[in-house]
């Protein structure tokens, strides 16, 4: 009952007088058009019937109010879920509530009623971002025991339900899965944003990806995860090194270097400094090769191949060693039996000349050979002058010498 005039009702007995049946009516009345206003619930004692106390009836409706709470309840023995405020009065069935923001719901967390909703909407600026609809899920006097029912569903998340810096890193914690390379990118929030990669002058990029070590001294790594858990491959970065290996490296679970493909590999033009990459092996370079021709490489044999296919080839050595066909084909430098020279004031780039012959041997050339002497006249004896004849000239026929050059055989090879 309100407090308004009784808490209590009594039903008139045979010895109340009409005057104290009058009065205990008026009361229930105005208590009635009240809706039962009171600061705790009746009990047994508050309702009495031919001079005994009886329970709530299902269907009475209460208005509880205090210092904390102003809400409407029902009795219900039937269908309530829980009863914080005591007997069957329930709030099931009979709407929401509105809260001042979080802070005053979860202040009065212990009021509420499994199943029951609660609107956070305030006036208050401050607090207008905090709009939500809960859920009352379970009994206990916590944030635990409501759901937020305004969270969306799976795939019901748009860039206008996040707030700006909304996504914090405990919500970035991929603990389970993996995120498809089909769904991340990397890219600058504003034209000429992101970071630029130096030391080029005009940076190639304007987005990054931050990977970050826990301290200056620990490493930070890309796991690359196999299916086995024994042989994976890192993209590290190891810190505290010397200068030359303080870079990248792809290190194998093992700690062993993994090997590293690509279409052109660069490196310092300068070793160990920070000078602008060039091509560790560009296209031209030759090499004295123990076995077959690898792959990526051909045999300095004179042979002429595509101008279009080995492109990068033609454009460094072009027709220096033949044309080819004149249009298509070029020719690659031969050194079968052959020697390399250094390029000089007296040797060009070009094929050269000669050959080893066979067993690594070389020949001079055949000539003609003569001797000059002078001439003069000798005496036979005291008294006789100039009667012998003296030789004056002396030539020699051509012949050749052969000699064979220590050696040992490998197969040139080109870049290409």
């Amino acid at each position: 009952m309100a407090l308004v005039d009784s808490n209590t009702y009594i039903e008139p007995t045979a010895g109340t007088s009409l005057n104290g049946a009058r009065t205990q009516f008026n009361n229930s009345m105005r208590s009635l058009l009240t809706n039962f206003r009171s600061s705790s619930p009746p009990a047994t004692v508050n309702i009495t019937a031919s001079g005994d106390g009886i329970a709530v009836p299902d269907g009475t409706i209460m208005q509880f109010a205090n210092a904390n709470v102003n809400a409407l309840f029902i009795s219900d023995s039937t269908t309530k879920k829980s009863s914080h405020i005591g007997g069957n009065f329930t709030r099931v069935g009979i709407g929401h509530r509105i809260e001042n923001g979080i802070v005053p719901m979860m202040s009065n967390v212990s009021h509420y009623d499994i199943g029951e909703l609660v609107a956070t909407v305030s006036e208050n600026g401050t607090l207008a971002a905090n709009s939500r609809v809960y859920l009352k899920t379970s009994n206990n006097a916590n944030d635990a025991s409501f759901f937020d029912i305004g969270t969306p569903g799976t795939g019901q998340v748009v860039n206008t339900m996040i707030a700006i810096s909304g996504v914090t890193s405990d919500r970035v914690n991929l603990t389970t899965s993996g995120v498809s390379t089909n769904n991340l990118s990397v890219t600058a929030t504003t034209a000429g944003g992101g970071k630029k990669w130096f030391p080029e002058a005009t940076g190639v990029g304007h987005a990054a990806l931050k990977i970050s070590s826990i301290g200056s001294s620990d490493n930070t790594a890309i796991l690359f995860n196999f299916g086995s858990s024994s042989a994976n491959v890192s993209l590290a970065h190891t810190p505290g090194v010397a200068s030359t290996k303080n870079g990248l490296n792809i290190v194998q679970q093992d700690g062993t270097y993994a090997p590293l493909a690509a279409n052109v590999v660069l490196s310092s033009a300068i070793t160990g400094s920070g000078t602008a990459p060039v091509p560790l092996m560009p296209a031209g370079v030759i090499v004295a090769m123990a076995g077959t021709v690898p792959t990526g490489w051909l045999e300095c044999n004179g042979q002429a191949v595509n101008r279009t296919t080995y492109a990068a080839l033609f454009a460094t050595t072009g027709t220096t060693y033949g044309a080819g066909n004149g249009s298509s084909t070029f020719n690659v430098p031969n050194f079968e039996s052959k020697v390399l020279i250094g390029e000089s004031s007296a040797f060009s780039l070009g094929p050269g000349a000669g050959s080893f012959a066979s067993g690594g041997t070389i020949t001079t050339a055949s000539g003609s050979a003569s001797l000059s002497t002078s001439t003069g006249s000798a005496s036979t004896g005291v008294k006789d002058a100039g009667g012998l004849s003296v030789l004056t000239a002396v030539s020699a026929g051509g012949h050749t010498h052969t000699a064979v050059v220590p050696h040992a055989v490998a197969r040139y090879i080109i870049k290409s």
